[in-house]
């Protein structure tokens, strides 16, 4: 038989195995300080008496007091052998906030049982019987104890940054116990600051880290890396790099001012319409003509193309006026006329008026207005964007939990599960073996991955009491002495794993025996099961019930084994 107990974080958990391992990890630092392979009893033992003896007690208490490791929070194992004659299911462990390395003793159990669990409480530490019945009437036989810290080394706490401490049996059970830093010289991310953008930082062989913003510092462009007068440096402050083409940006004649306004006409374009290439105005400017200005790209596009020939370089030598009667709007979704036949344009901005999405309506209920300041549209695609997540319900809060509403400062948009709520998965959420009693116990591993749940219905496999034995149901018919099985029905089937959960109890008190009442009497315990002479009355034994002298006769009974309570049946 075995027993499974799973905690999240680190609750306790025990495993019962019915064959004992010799030597395994479980043993390596042993720190239990009485003999490990003694025989300590429990029989007798009242609720919250100790396991151990006076003796025995003080020098734990001392002993396991000086093991530094020994402190409240800190996670350790428990491993010992166990032989119970109890026909009941008992509990056995530290005092302190509640009971910690809690130990649950099956009936009849023969093996080892294991748990791991966080120190309670440090101080006087003594192992009790904690629950069950008020006092035992049976024994629990305890031996091959031990007692040690959880190390380092079963469970990964080191990841990105950090590395594992030396030592094969480091106590701990956090990153800060079981890691180091590590230091920028060691980290293959930082590569010891190679390439044309980073140089190390002066302290670089001392500094911990893993990214080259935490072990280099940057190199920044500077204007002496641009040669040519087709390049300059790029414009911002910040940039990255020591090489032409990380710190230099095409120079564009856009930008050059020719020497004179009405002389010269600056060259923005190529012949093949690309931007030409420049930064001075031999390379930029030429002589002003009529037919070299574009009166196309005049402010507002209130000037157009003419016939006219000669020098110039300004629209009103060159062109001809436009009007806006002549400019049609577009696109029209974003766009109307303004109607004013005299206004002088050939350009959106001149000749038209803005749809402006704050006085549009989205049509899909799943969308709303875009917050972007002077956005234009009259349709769901130029105006709308999806609600966001703060404004969605989870459709199942026993199975999705809300994301946060922002991601990197902005509002989640998502009208839906998958995309507002994270899922709640069984495996991280309820533990069964605790939930209702015996009622429940977990599924099987590939059942519960990726299963959403966070209650016992959804989560957990039923304990059917059908396949449960009431105790004293020796033939198995539902029907023993001190117990008889609930039946199910076709709307409810009990569950459980106990007599409590699946039987009904047959209390003495409402059994009368066909035996004269002179040589048997009731038992007197309140709540006593049974329903059977042997367990619900005690023998009357003439030894104890009459004194034949005082009644007369000259030989008192001497039979230890007669029945009896009177004088015909006791004294001749």
């Amino acid at each position: 038989a075995m027993k499974i107990v799973t905690l999240f974080a680190l609750s306790a958990a025990v495993k019962f195995r019915v064959h004992p391992t010799a030597d395994d990890e479980w043993c390596t630092g042993n720190q239990f300080p009485l003999d490990v392979d003694a025989s300590y009893h429990a029989a007798g033992l009242a609720k919250g008496e100790d396991l151990f003896n006076k003796e025995d007690l003080s020098q734990f208490q001392v002993k396991l007091g000086q093991v530094q490791e020994w402190a409240a929070a800190s996670p350790w194992h428990l491993r010992v052998t166990v032989n119970s004659s109890l026909s009941s299911e008992v509990k056995f462990g530290f005092p302190g906030t509640g009971g910690f390395l809690m130990i649950s003793v099956p009936p009849n159990a023969k093996g080892e049982l294991v748990v791991t669990d966080r120190v309670g409480a440090a101080q006087e530490p003594t192992f009790q019987y904690r629950e069950g019945p008020a006092r035992l009437d049976g024994d629990v036989v305890f031996t091959k104890f031990c007692l040690r810290p959880k190390l380092c080394g079963e469970e990964d706490f080191c990841q990105d940054g950090w590395k594992a401490k030396s030592g094969d049996a480091l106590p701990g059970n956090s990153r800060m116990e079981c890691c180091d830093q590590i230091q920028c010289a060691e980290s293959d991310k930082v590569d010891g600051c190679s390439g044309t953008t980073w140089t190390k930082k002066p302290n670089f062989t001392e500094l911990q880290g893993h990214t080259k913003e935490q072990c280099c510092q940057p190199l920044l462009c500077t204007a002496d890396v641009c040669k040519g007068s087709d390049v300059k440096v790029k414009n911002g402050t910040g940039i990255l790099g020591s090489t032409a083409e990380e710190c230099c940006e095409p120079a564009y004649c856009r930008d050059v001012e020719c020497p004179s306004m009405t002389e010269y006409t600056r060259l923005i374009h190529n012949d093949d319409g690309t931007a030409r290439r420049g930064s001075t105005a031999k390379d930029c400017c030429k002589e002003a003509k009529c037919a070299d200005l574009d009166c196309g790209a005049s402010p507002r596009s209130a000037w157009k193309n003419s016939s006219r020939q000669g020098l110039g370089s300004t629209y009103p030598e060159c062109c001809d006026k436009s009007y806006c009667a002549d400019f049609t709007c577009q696109p029209s979704t974003k766009w109307v006329s303004r109607n004013l036949s005299s206004l002088r344009g050939g350009n959106t901005e001149a000749c038209c008026q803005p749809l402006t999405c704050k006085r549009y309506t989205c049509k899909d209920p799943s969308l709303v207005l875009k917050q972007a300041a002077g956005l234009l549209g009259s349709t769901d695609e130029e105006c709308c964007e999806l609600k966001s997540c703060k404004d969605y319900t989870c459709s199942d809060a026993t199975k999705w939990t809300k994301r946060p509403v922002l991601v990197d400062g902005v509002l989640r948009k998502g009208v839906d599960d998958a995309t507002c709520c994270e899922d709640i998965f069984c495996m991280h959420s309820i533990d069964c073996e605790r939930v209702d009693g015996s009622k429940w116990r977990t599924k099987k591993p590939l059942e519960l991955q990726n299963l959403q749940g966070s209650t016992a219905k959804q989560c957990c496999d039923a304990n059917l009491c059908e396949a449960y034995t009431c105790s004293t149901d020796v033939d198995g018919d539902g029907d023993g002495t001190k117990w008889y099985k609930k039946v199910d029905t076709n709307a409810h089937k009990y569950q459980g794993q106990s007599d409590e959960e699946c039987c009904f109890p047959k209390y003495c008190s409402l059994y009368t025996t066909k035996l004269p009442s002179s040589k048997w009497k009731r038992n007197s315990t309140v709540g006593l099961l049974g329903s059977t002479d042997g367990e619900c009355y005690v023998e009357r034994r003439c030894v104890d019930e009459v004194n034949c002298h005082a009644l007369g006769i000259a030989v008192n009974v001497t039979d230890e084994d007669r029945l009896g309570s009177t004088k015909d049946e006791c004294c001749w």
